[in-house]
């Protein structure tokens, strides 16, 4: 008997993904340029830098650390943006209005306060979980678990209220039925990290965070937004795109213990033993329903990308969403802002919803309730109302771990054939990485040739080498279109015709028809002159015969 199940997961992004890392893109070590953010690494900054640069760069640090000293050094790499752009250690997308975003604020203040202090523009944009060995983006194993761990949770609670004020660990224990972690079912589950497969592009962008209300304003209420988009609040987050087919690639095992015994009581209960079409079946039932609810909630308040509305209707209501029906894909929900409702169990929802100060006490006021009043969604810009995103949605694929994995064609034309700023920006950095080895090859080409030229006029003779360079002027002349008569050429083939009397025959029948070509461009003149010139040639001639 197989005491291992095990399935390969091959998961594309539905929506914008972020799961945090602890890492920041500090505005001290990126610069924005067109369509991209740079990161640098310190020391190659360093190194791409002038003397002088360098100099004020360290008279700017060694000011006191505060704010004004931070928006210096911003101002300092901005400025000086093009010679770090060639040390950059990872390029990242980043749409039109957050370039402009960026240009308006960095090395700057956002504003003065009443006490004359100033705000600076925070710029620090949060990583996405990534593998340090290529900058990749990862789906930690342990974000994928704990979403599953949600549903199969639901799954067992069925909608029913907390008993008394029973804490999450203990409502954990009690619907798992553990006191101990070998007790726990989650430990038969196996899930390691899912890596990033996308051949092209780098598997992030850039995006806004932003809040959103979820209701639409009472008659006669006076504001329609949330209290964080009231002060103002928002995020700047490195994410994965949405709509990439099969970004990601990852394994499930669950371990099955038909016929194992233990004396001592430390395995889970008997039918809390999953296979894997179980914990596909209980994410599909918690997770769809929320897609779903999120889905018409957003299109109500037109807040929702309609063109994106569109292929997840298309891909839910077509072959994508029979396998969902057959549990031989699932949905799931990760990472930062994935919403309340996705993190906890129906029935026992507890938000705490803040309801702004106590006019008298000046205390901030909240309360409990099922559900959230507001949304952080994934936008272009801050200011945007519609044409956004959810975050956190996956489809995840159950394939054999063992053997090639069907390409599910219809999923992937409609994922791929979604147009958005991530894929217009891959077509143009593949046009510039193929301008780049273009310039480089060409760069290599031009050195060499120059290697070459070097090598081959340094055994040349005294007389070689002058004919050399007089030849060289005189294509150099007659690409520029160049003709002066009284000038550098001219000049130097006239002391070249009396120097070259007493040269070797070879060298002085060369330089008697490069004469010849130069007149010809130049003009060989008219009565006198003409044949003063063809007589030093010819006597040039007869001195080598």
């Amino acid at each position: 008997m197989n005491f291992l199940e095990c399935r390969r997961l091959l998961i594309s992004t539905l929506s914008p993904v972020h799961v945090g890392c602890g890492e920041d893109y500090d505005p001290t070590r990126y610069v924005i340029e067109d369509d991209t953010l740079y990161e640098f690494e310190p020391g190659a900054a360093l190194a791409a830098l002038t003397a002088q640069d360098r100099d004020q760069l360290l008279k700017i640090v060694s000011s006191p650390a505060n704010d004004r000293m931070l928006q210096q050094v911003q101002a300092f790499f901005y400025h000086r943006r093009q010679a770090l752009i060639s040390t950059a250690s990872r390029r990242v997308p980043v749409g039109p209005k957050m370039v402009a975003f960026y240009q308006k604020r960095v090395g700057k203040t956002v504003q003065v306060e009443g006490d004359g202090s100033q705000l600076l523009n925070r710029l620090e944009i949060e990583r996405n979980f990534f593998n340090p060995a290529n900058g990749a983006p990862v789906l930690p194993g342990s974000s994928l678990k704990g979403a599953m761990r949600t549903a199969l949770l639901d799954a067992i609670n069925a909608g029913q209220p907390l008993p008394g004020q029973e804490n999450n660990l203990a409502m954990q224990q009690r619907l798992f039925q553990y006191r101990e972690f070998e007790q726990d079912p989650m430990r038969l589950v196996q899930l390691a990290d899912a890596l990033f497969q996308d051949g092209e592009g780098v598997g992030s962008e850039l995006r806004f965070a932003v809040n959103r209300r979820r209701k639409p304003p009472k008659p006669g209420e006076r504001s329609a937004q949330s209290q964080a988009e009231q002060r103002g609040l928002y995020q700047l987050l490195e994410c994965v795109p949405a709509t990439r087919f099969r970004a990601f690639a990852g394994r499930l095992t669950v371990q099955r213990l038909e016929g194992v015994t233990d004396r001592r009581d430390r395995l889970p209960a008997a039918d809390l033993r999953w296979n894997v079409s179980d914990i596909a079946a209980a994410c599909n039932r918690f997770y769809r329903h929320q897609l779903e609810a999120e889905l018409n909630q957003m299109q109500e308040r037109g807040y929702l990308d309609a063109d994106w509305a569109a292929l997840l209707d298309r891909l839910l209501g077509g072959l994508a969403g029979e396998r969902l029906n057959r549990n031989e894909a699932f949905l799931l929900r990760v990472g930062r802002h994935s919403g309340a409702e996705s993190v906890t169990l129906n029935g026992t929802r507890n938000i705490k919803i803040l309801l702004g100060k106590d006019v008298e006490t000046g205390k901030q006021r909240f309360e409990y309730r099922a559900t959230g009043t507001s949304r952080w969604l994934a936008a272009s810009d801050i200011q945007d109302r519609a044409g956004m995103l959810p975050f956190g949605w996956l489809l995840v694929e159950l394939h054999p771990a063992e053997s090639e994995s069907p390409d599910w064609l219809e999923t992937r034309e409609i994922l791929t054939g979604f147009p958005t700023e991530y894929t217009a920006w891959i077509e143009r950095e593949r046009q510039r990485t193929r301008q780049r080895a273009e310039t480089e090859a060409r760069r290599k080409a031009e050195e060499q040739a120059r290697q070459q030229a070097a090598a081959t006029e340094a055994a040349l003779s005294p007389e070689q080498k002058a004919i050399a360079e007089l030849r060289r002027w005189f294509e150099e002349d007659r690409a520029a279109k160049r003709k002066e008569p009284g000038g550098r050429l001219a000049n130097r083939l006239n002391d070249l015709l009396k120097d070259g009397l007493s040269w070797p025959a070879a060298e002085c029948e060369t330089l008697a028809q490069l004469a010849e070509a130069i007149y010809g461009y130049l003009d060989w003149g008219s009565g006198k002159k003409k044949q003063e010139r063809k007589a030093k040639i010819q006597q040039l001639r007869k001195g080598s015969a």
